[in-house]
């Protein structure tokens, strides 16, 4: 499906704001989120369902089968998987509208089917933003967008928002700078964030990054408008997946907001940080890096 049609209901697909559910287990921690987004108003949201074509591929597989109540296995029927899929697509679909009417969101509904990674690029192409919703870390749970984590992080994708419950329960906002590059598109994300939570923002600077602290600081100041900002450097190593969640985890971070490229270099960055913490993560991919 091109990029075009998908995004014909929206008059300016560069201020929509995409919304990707999850189809095994939708928590709406995205939702939550942009409660916190509405000043964002001028915005419009896309929520966002792909029916994964590889499981009716399956189907049709001589060796796909399954369960019954009584224990038997028994060959898996095209019709039934069909009939599950499109039932489920709809029950996430009046759920998605109810919560947003409830929340007061501007919105679409969208249900795309295809290759999961392949239709999800094409989706987000254009948009400002993408949210991937993830299920909650105490269900241990593996989703459509958790078992492909390493796809998409490779995936040409403008920011993408992974939201998390842990959204709700902590009050710092931790922006990751690893080169010059970094200050001005991911502090301006993070501080969107940490403005609508009433969040302190930390700009978690590296060392080998020579800058005066007073740039910076002029960078957060104008991302937070208002509200608790801080600076603090680290050495390289400590910017690695594992001692940035124990950063965000100790420091009771809401978020985390880093460079794209960090994720599209270390292919353990996402499940490590996920695994990790409760932290929404933010992985920031300016237009004109893309």
């Amino acid at each position: 499906m091109a990029k075009e049609q998908l995004l014909t209901e929206f008059s300016d697909a560069r201020r929509s704001i995409i919304i990707a559910l999850d189809p095994s287990a939708p928590g709406y921690a995205s939702l939550g989120i942009l409660r916190h987004l509405l000043d964002r108003r001028d915005r419009q949201f896309l929520g966002l369902v792909i029916e994964d074509t590889d499981l009716l591929a399956h189907a049709h597989s001589r060796m796909a089968t399954e369960v019954a109540l009584s224990g038997v296995a028994r060959p898996l029927e095209l019709t039934v998987l069909e009939r599950q899929i499109r039932a489920q697509s709809a029950a996430i679909r009046q759920a998605f509208e109810r919560e947003a009417a409830r929340v007061g969101l501007p919105y679409a509904f969208k249900i795309l089917r295809g290759k999961v990674t392949g239709e999800f690029a094409l989706a987000a192409a254009g948009a400002e933003m993408v949210i991937v919703e993830l299920p909650r870390a105490a269900t241990g749970t593996e989703s459509v967008w958790s078992n492909r984590l390493e796809q998409i992080c490779k995936a040409d994708l403008p920011t993408v928002l992974y939201a998390r419950e842990g959204w709700t329960g902590n009050n710092t906002v931790l922006a990751v700078i690893e080169t010059l590059d970094d200050i001005e598109a991911t502090l301006h994300a993070a501080g969107v964030l940490a403005r609508a939570g009433a969040a302190t923002l930390t700009a978690l600077i590296s060392e080998d990054v020579e800058v005066e602290d007073t740039r910076v600081q002029a960078v957060l100041n104008a991302a937070m408008r208002e509200g608790s900002v801080r600076i603090r450097r680290l050495a390289p190593l400590d910017l690695a997946s594992r001692s940035l969640a124990y950063l965000a985890r100790t420091g009771h971070a809401r978020a985390l907001v880093a460079p794209a490229r960090l994720a599209n270099s270390n292919r353990r960055f996402m499940r490590e940080i996920l695994q990790l913490t409760r932290c929404s993560i933010v992985l920031v991919n300016p237009p004109c890096g893309r």
